[in-house]
C-alpha cells in the first residue's frame, strides 16, 4: 500500500493498551530517509481537546471518520509500515500545513 503526505492510515496506538489503534495522520513527504518501513504521523480522535484542530467534511479528499474528530498535533507517532492496516481517506493539503505548523510551534525554542 503506498501512503502519502495527508493520508489517514490507521495503525496501532503507542499511547494505548492492549490492541486498540487508531487513524493517524501523515505528515512526511517522500524526503522521510526510512518513508519505505515507517511515517511520521499524528493522531486523530473524537476528543475535541482545546488546542485540537476541528476536521470539517470539507476537509476530506476522500474517506472520512464515522465521528466527529480531531486532529492532535501534539501527539506524535511513527507508525511502522507493516503496522498500518489500512488507509482510511486523505485531508486536504491545507490542514495537513495547519498541522505541521502548530507541531513546529510546540518545539521550536522560543527567540
Amino acid at each position: 500500500m503506498s501512503v502519502e503526505r495527508g493520508d489517514v492510515v490507521w495503525s496501532d496506538d503507542p499511547f494505548k493498551d492492549g490492541a486498540a489503534g487508531r487513524p493517524w495522520l501523515v505528515l512526511n513527504d517522500e524526503m522521510h530517509p526510512f518513508g519505505d518501513e515507517q511515517h511520521m504521523a499524528v493522531a486523530l480522535s473524537t476528543s475535541g481537546h482545546d488546542a485540537a484542530i476541528p476536521i470539517r467534511e470539507a476537509d476530506w479528499i476522500d474517506g472520512g471518520t464515522p465521528k466527529r474528530s480531531y486532529v492532535l498535533p501534539w501527539a506524535i507517532h511513527s507508525p511502522q509500515r507493516a503496522d498500518v492496516t489500512h488507509r482510511q481517506g486523505r485531508l486536504d493539503a491545507a490542514i495537513v500545513t495547519r498541522t505541521v505548523e502548530q507541531l513546529l510551534a510546540y518545539i521550536e525554542p522560543d527567540e
